[in-house]
């Protein structure tokens, strides 16, 4: 029978607490940040003394901001209605600064002051979200020390914490100049990198799967398992984000962070105990023993391609790819030679995230038509786990079919599963840095990523249709190992 969610619950009392976002009135902030510090006021998980400051380049007031991000967001309808408005205001202000005018930030300091917002307390946690480009997270943070705003209270204790989005860098060099000019303003406990396919309930549950199951443990080897498939499929084009993604393109806008990071969790060893620096250890461990390629292997294990009209919506002519598929190994004990498929790309047939692990099939079967068990997480659409075993169908004789033990998160609990964002900024509100990710894990992933990039020069250019599966490139290229793209 289906349990009451809990999904909206915590068990203590949160400090006060000013959060400041910068970027306030990018697609970001209207479709994911706002709808899910709404919800989250609305459920009661925001500290009792909350304040949102919402500083952007428009000009606006508190309210009209409001209406602006209700009319823009997918997810804030409820702030059509005047009453569920009224409430939320009362937690936030609206600030306009200018990027290219950093005085026009001079009076940020008195909004953000302890003793302008509530004398009750002596000092307020602050927490600061860098929702911009890179390129501002330096002169944000000058903004914020010559304010004397990443100080701490000396009297209680209160935290100073930053949170920043992707993209981290455009290589290793470049990410790790980001960190260390992030690391001139912040400790690194202080950092929080964020990649929001963390906080998906099911990218969660790998590792409950795997470590609450007796069932699978001990079959999480390469004595087990065949294959793993990670497949990030988009079916939207580039759309207005066409001069954004083409300079990054799929290698780098999705495998180097979502691909790579669910790729850690699957491939991790299991940590000590579930703490922030043990599970973190672990993630890296993974990351660091990623194969890296060569001009031989590059051929044989790298398509990439572009969908057909991405150089008209650009403008112009592109090299960047929609579409990369690639075969990657990890080089430890518990690893070594399980080939991991991953595949992302725009424009495709459908909308999928799902993770396969494909089990070896058994070495003797004694029935006609066994086929190998895959376990599937698929991340969206539909949260779910689906376990593929072989069953006799009814009859005389046996015959077999291949069917699914399946979980759904949404038939399985009622109420309302959290969003990343939600998840990801409690813990950010909380101290928790469990989800979001360590500098050496991200320049750990852009070594293996620059391998592909430095050695990809001579690959060729694919092209597939919109609204296909891909190139059929792609198909081949898995197929020459005897073994095909799976989408449960």
């Amino acid at each position: 029978m289906p349990g009451k969610s809990k999904v909206h619950q915590i068990d203590r009392i949160l400090p006060p607490t000013i959060l400041t976002i910068f970027g306030a009135t990018g697609d970001l902030s209207a479709n994911y940040l706002l709808p899910a510090l709404y919800h989250m006021h609305a459920h009661n998980l925001l500290p009792e003394d909350f304040r949102l400051v919402c500083v952007g380049r428009r000009d606006f007031t508190s309210e009209e901001y409001l209406d602006f991000i209700a009319k823009k967001s997918k997810g804030l309808k409820e702030l059509n209605k005047p009453a569920n408005k009224k409430k939320f205001l009362k937690h936030l202000i609206y600030f306009k600064g200018d990027f290219d005018h950093p005085e026009s930030f001079k009076a940020l300091a008195e909004i953000l002051s302890d003793k302008d917002i509530n004398s009750q307390h002596a000092c307020y946690n602050r927490l600061y979200y860098f929702a911009t480009s890179p390129e501002l997270f330096v002169t944000i943070a000058q903004i914020l020390k010559s304010a004397n705003l990443l100080v701490s209270c000396a009297g209680h204790d209160r935290k100073i914490r930053v949170l920043v989005e992707k993209p981290f860098g455009a290589n290793l060099v470049s990410a790790q100049a980001l960190n260390s000019l992030l690391l001139k303003f912040f400790s690194e406990d202080q950092i929080y990198r964020i990649d929001h396919y963390q906080g998906k309930e099911t990218v969660q549950n790998l590792i409950v799967a795997r470590f609450a199951n007796s069932l699978f443990e001990p079959l999480w080897n390469k004595e087990n398992i065949d294959h793993v498939e990670i497949s990030v499929l988009y079916d939207d084009t580039v759309g207005h984000r066409a001069e954004f993604y083409d300079h990054a393109g799929a290698l780098r806008d999705i495998v180097q962070n979502h691909a790579l990071m669910m790729l850690s969790l699957i491939a991790m060893n299991e940590p000590r105990e579930l703490v922030t620096e043990d599970i973190r250890q672990e993630k890296f461990n993974v990351l660091r023993a990623l194969r890296p390629y060569d001009k031989p292997s590059i051929q044989t294990h790298v398509v990439r391609a572009q969908y057909e009209g991405y150089a008209h919506e650009l403008g112009r002519q592109s090299s960047t790819e929609t579409y990369v598929a690639l075969k990657a190994f990890v080089d430890n004990e518990r690893w070594q030679d399980v080939p991991f498929y991953i595949r992302t790309g725009k424009a495709l047939k459908d909308k999928i995230t799902e993770i396969s692990i494909h089990f070896k099939e058994l070495p003797r079967c004694l029935f006609r038509g066994c086929a190998a068990n895959v376990l599937t997480f698929r991340i969206q659409p539909d949260e779910s786990v689906a376990l593929q075993i072989n069953n006799k169908i009814p009859g005389f004789g046996i015959e077999l079919h291949q069917s699914k033990l399946d979980f759904s998160f949404n038939k399985a609990f009622r109420g309302e599963i959290p969003s990343a964002y939600e998840r990801l900024l409690l813990d950010f509100i909380e101290g928790d840095q469990r989800l979001f990710i360590r500098s050496d894990e991200i320049e750990a992933s852009w070594k293996f990523i620059d391998s592909v990039q430095d050695n990809w020069s001579d690959l060729p250019m694919f092209e597939y249709k919109k609204k296909t599966e891909g190139p059929r490139q792609a198909d081949e290229f898995i197929a020459k190992d005897l073994k095909r793209w799976w989408t449960r």
